[in-house]
C-alpha cells in the first residue's frame, strides 16, 4: 500500500497522508491553502486508486 501512495503525485499524496494521520478535511485545506472540495476530491481519488490496486493484488 505504501508503494502505491508513494507513487502518487505530491498533490494527492500529501492530503491523503495527512488524512490518514488524523487531520480533518478542513485542517488539511487550511494547512495546504486549498479549497475544501479540492482536498475531499483528492482524498477520494486516492482511496479509489488504492481500492483498485488492492483489488487487482488479491
Amino acid at each position: 500500500m505504501r508503494r502505491i501512495v508513494n507513487a502518487l503525485p505530491k498533490e494527492y499524496k500529501v492530503p491523503f497522508s495527512m488524512h490518514v494521520s488524523g487531520f480533518k478535511y478542513r485542517e488539511i485545506a487550511e494547512k495546504l491553502d486549498l479549497p475544501l472540495g479540492t482536498v475531499k476530491s483528492r482524498i477520494f481519488f486516492t482511496r479509489q486508486r488504492l481500492q483498485q490496486e488492492l483489488k487487482d493484488f488479491v
